[in-house]
């Protein structure tokens, strides 16, 4: 097993629409942040470089990180280069409504020579701290376009976050889990073929949205190889799923993680339950016995990379967590890391 960093660690010191130092943000979310352990990169730039750097400052060997970042191929494969330079590998993401009813998802065609199909683009003037900045085309373009970034990045695996609030859930009445799960089934299925084409596997990811036994069922009903999962150590608790239970469901098609750790309050003086953000190592999720079951069950362990995902507050110092975390896994943990 490997260790590897998330982008969105880094959400609140280097997101340009997300950055805790910026005027308008503080004075809407959260107050000031007086200590940091870090420079953050210039303001107004998407941080490609600047999270290759903090892979390499914190001697990691990987970044998960959002593909409409790049924009254009041109830029993707030179990014790519860079990666390959340092020995480093990539996980691309993308952010795409995997429940969308038919005539919201697309027709599924595709045909990298049309110049009249949709081209969809990352805007980062429309991005907030929930909301995607994909614009343009239908979720099936946005998956394809996703599919071409990241293959020109040298990504093997891709990523497709579905969790946003806007989005169908586990918890939504209309329409019923069992029919989001079908939607789910049928559109990835118009994507595979395609991902097939282009050297891909496609991933689901637990993401505040469906229980890890929900993304089972539609493993199950594809039942295809170059369909994976990416687990998500905490995310999980959400949609009330323990996560020892949830990475039960989808260790055997985990082909990485989002290492997170969170505490549980079950009560509070307000008699209802909460969640906070924690070190890892400091909260409530059992990360060994988690990383026992996925050294045990997952398809490549040797080379499963667990990507650390470090989110505090935004007006609390994100290198010191980060740090920190980094300490306790490999300290703790240091049995797992190859």
């Amino acid at each position: 097993m490997k260790l590897g960093l998330s982008h969105e660690t880094y959400r609140w010191v280097a997101f340009p629409w997300m950055r805790s130092d910026d005027p308008e943000f503080v004075g809407e979310m959260q107050a000031p942040i007086y200590l940091r352990g870090i420079d953050p990169p210039p303001p107004g730039e998407l941080p490609i470089d600047w999270m290759v750097d903090r892979v390499a400052a914190h001697s990691l060997s990987s970044l998960a990180m959002e593909c409409g970042w790049f924009q254009d191929t041109d830029r993707a494969r030179s990014f790519g280069d860079r990666m390959a330079e340092r020995r480093l590998t990539y996980l691309a993401s993308v952010s795409v409504d995997l429940a969308a009813p038919p005539p919201e998802w697309g027709n599924g065609s595709y045909d990298p020579s049309w110049s009249s199909r949709p081209t969809p683009t990352f805007d980062m003037s429309r991005a907030t701290a929930v909301r995607t900045g994909w614009t343009g085309g239908t979720p099936f373009d946005i998956a394809v376009r996703a599919m071409e970034l990241a293959q020109a990045a040298g990504a093997r695996v891709l990523s497709l976050v579905h969790g946003q609030p806007g989005r169908p859930n586990h918890y939504t009445k209309d329409p019923s889990i069992d029919e989001q799960i079908d939607r789910i089934i049928d559109n990835l299925g118009t994507l595979l073929p395609i991902a097939e084409g282009m050297g891909l596997t496609l991933a689901t990811e637990n993401h505040m949205d469906y229980r890890c036994s929900e993304f089972a069922l539609v493993h199950q009903g594809l039942g295809a190889a170059n369909v994976r999962h990416v687990f998500d150590f905490a995310d999980s608790m959400a949609v009330n799923e323990d996560p020892l239970d949830g990475v039960r469901h989808v260790a055997r098609h985990t082909v990485a993680t989002h290492l997170r750790d969170m505490r549980a309050q079950p009560i509070t003086q307000v008699a209802t339950g909460a969640f906070y953000h924690a070190p890892i190592g400091h909260g409530s999720v059992p990360i060994r016995a988690m990383l026992d079951i996925l050294r045990a069950e997952a398809p490549d362990p040797d080379n499963l990379c667990h990507y650390v995902e470090v989110v505090p507050r935004p007006d609390y110092d994100t290198e010191h967590w980060l740090t920190a975390s980094l300490d306790w896994l490999r300290t703790e943990c240091a049995d797992y890391w190859g």
